[in-house]
């Protein structure tokens, strides 16, 4: 029988390799380098600050690992990797009888899954999926770059820009269930996060400010678009946020912000250009097709409500009568 076992108390050597795998599986099918942000979650593995389980066989050898994150009262689960389906189940068990997932209000997940028993293990545990695709394009063939990139009406994303983008990020997603993938309940501190992390940490790449770009507005925020750059790989770019207001919306300003950040990361050397659009964003599926843009793989985003409590070997679910 396979057993769980917190992944603090197992030693780099074993888990380095396992990390390594999957910085490997994103190189080999999204062009993705994993690398960087691995790095920075191994380190805080070793220092206890990220929790985690690791899985082993009926001999003892690591045959899964999963880790996760308590943000606030909502808890991110950040990979889930076994060679089986049972293995699939018995660590996404694990997490939720983890300590954290007792305190969250919230469990929440964003996976690139290995294989489809993921998306099967976390519909058994409630979890309500959206699927989001991984788009490619080569920046070789793609139409109108040499035009955009002599766009001057398009500006530079500034510091000062910062909180006028949480704003529009928060007015582009409203009302939108593929927000909750990036602020869970659409409040401006939550935007603000993971705009922050865009810009200071791997999580999507490294930022590439050259190629971020704002379009100026006549609203109270000033901005009318926003397109967000990072770099996921050597000569990779990515479209880490591209968002319209509203108001403007099926004008030609997210097509306009698209090539212009495609043209200024070729100008720096990139080859392709990536992104993650929702399944269910069919203007925006369409835009991506006409510039070239092909699938590369499929992202799952879950959510569910807390976790079932253990009090005194009893389990209590959310919701029941006392």
């Amino acid at each position: 029988m396979s057993l769980t076992q917190d992944w603090r108390d197992v030693s780099p050597a074993e888990v380095v390799p396992l990390l390594q795998a999957e910085r490997r599986r994103w190189l080999d099918t999204l062009h993705w380098d994993l690398g960087p942000a691995l790095k920075l979650v191994e380190s805080a593995r070793v220092r206890g600050e990220v929790p985690g389980l690791v899985l082993r066989d009926d001999r003892g050898q690591a045959a899964g690992w999963a880790f996760y994150l308590l943000a606030g009262r909502q808890l991110q689960i950040g990979a889930v990797n076994a060679t089986t389906a049972a293995g699939v189940r018995q660590l996404l068990d694990g997490v939720m009888a983890a300590p954290e997932a007792q305190l969250a209000s919230s469990l929440s997940c964003f996976l690139y899954p290995g294989s489809k028993s993921v998306a099967s293990a976390l519909v058994r545990l409630r979890f309500e999926l959206q699927e989001h695709e991984y788009l490619e394009a080569n920046l070789a063939t793609m139409r109108g770059l040499d035009r955009a990139l002599e766009d001057s009406w398009l500006q530079p994303l500034r510091a000062e820009n910062g909180a006028a983008a949480v704003r529009l990020l928060a007015r582009a997603y409203a009302g939108d269930p593929a927000g909750r993938a990036f602020a869970p309940n659409a409040r401006l501190d939550e935007w603000a996060q993971y705009l922050g992390q865009i810009f200071v940490t791997p999580s999507v790449g490294s930022w590439v400010p050259e190629a971020s770009l704002v379009a100026p507005g006549d609203g109270p925020d000033g901005l009318s678009g926003l397109v967000v750059t990072t770099e996921v790989a050597r000569s990779i770019a990515h479209i880490a946020q591209i968002v319209v207001d509203p108001s403007l919306r099926r004008q030609g300003l997210g097509r306009r912000l698209l090539l212009a950040a495609a043209a200024r990361a070729a100008a720096l050397g990139a080859k392709r250009l990536t992104l993650i659009v929702s399944g269910h964003n069919t203007a925006a599926r369409a835009l991506y097709a006409s510039l070239g843009f092909t699938r590369r793989g499929t992202f799952l985003f879950g959510q569910r409500g807390a976790a079932p409590r253990r009090v005194g070997g009893v389990t209590i679910r959310a919701g029941a009568a006392a």
